[in-house]
């Protein structure tokens, strides 16, 4: 049990609530996106029904591979994050009410999938880090593993707590191997966010934070980010994604434009991006731009007409503030 876990809660609550989910997870100079496996193609232009065959297909071929016991669980959670909104940019935006959205619904048999593609996931690892405790694959493998199910805990079980321990088994776990392949960018990611997270937090929650493990240093989080950005091959999406995200809330916008930019230029079937580089363009002051995007996210009819007129009654708002601030 975390010391102070009911006051650290609500302080986290406060801190972070306009970030995503996926900050629990346990999302520099940035390099190209590079090559997606197939099954990462689909998952990221949102074709979720493929994507979920592939990855299928994958626990097929590949059953002693955790890792693709992970990506199978991903692509479930994620149909289901879609299909509830729960990754539009407007559930994380100013003033959101995202810790106080409804549970995400998820039916019983893919709740029960979820949980199968997890536990073969952790069982494998466990089985490989008894043999060997400096297997760099399966520590990555279970971080990841332990990060799916803090945010299953957050938006479909709406379990602090649960998402908080699986967060932390997450972060130890990338944490170990940061110490074995201090090389492997991706490792940074897990262990950054929840930096950032900490050092968010107000100071007497932060003092409870350090008593659970949490140190908390802004400036550190962001600097290991953007390792998993620059250097990052397993989680280049995740890394921009969240980075995109913190640097948002960092009132950064251009920065985090730049990296919506290179996703949506990279799936261009994900309306999810072209609409969050739509709204941080027109945060940063750069409406020409904002617009131009706009309209050719109005010509590719990825959107329906009513979340478009949205969409846009949003960016003008965010170019109204943009102008203010000047």
């Amino acid at each position: 049990m975390i010391p102070g876990n009911g006051r650290l809660l609500s302080g986290i609550s406060r801190s972070v609530g306009a970030l995503p989910a996926l900050l629990l997870l346990p999302l520099a100079a940035v390099a190209a996106i590079p090559p997606m496996p197939e099954g990462f193609q689909a998952l990221n232009s949102l074709d979720y029904e493929r994507a979920l065959r592939i990855f299928e297909q994958e626990t097929q071929q590949r059953p002693d591979d955790p890792e693709a016991w992970n990506h199978l669980a991903q692509a479930l959670l994620h149909r289901a994050l879609f299909q509830a909104g729960a990754l539009d940019s407007a559930a994380f935006g100013p003033g959101s009410p995202f810790l106080n959205r409804p549970r995400v619904p998820m039916s019983g048999a893919d709740q029960a999938r979820f949980d199968e593609a997890i536990r073969r996931s952790l069982s494998l690892c466990e089985a490989r880090l008894r043999a060997n405790p400096l297997d760099g694959a399966c520590l990555y493998a279970s971080g990841v593993a332990h990060a799916h199910q803090a945010q299953m805990a957050l938006l479909v079980k709406k379990s602090w707590r649960e998402a908080l321990r699986e967060g932390g088994k997450s972060r130890h776990a990338h944490e170990a191997l940061i110490k074995v392949s201090p090389d492997f960018a991706d490792a940074f990611l897990i262990p950054g966010l929840h930096e950032y997270i900490a050092g968010s937090l107000p100071w007497y929650v932060k003092a409870l934070a350090f008593l659970a493990g949490y140190r908390g240093d802004r400036a550190e989080g962001i600097r290991h980010m953007e390792r998993a950005v620059s250097g990052g091959r397993k989680t280049a999406v995740e890394a921009r994604v969240l980075l995109g995200v913190v640097l948002r809330r960092e009132k950064q916008y251009a920065r985090a434009a730049q990296l919506m930019s290179e996703l949506a230029a990279a799936f261009p079937a994900n309306h999810l991006y072209r609409s969050e580089e739509i709204l941080l363009l027109a945060e940063a002051g750069q409406e020409q731009s904002a617009r131009q995007r706009l309209a050719e996210l109005e010509s590719s009819r990825l959107l329906p007409p009513e979340k478009f007129e949205a969409l846009s009654r949003i960016m003008e708002e965010a170019a109204a503030r943009s102008r203010r601030r000047r």
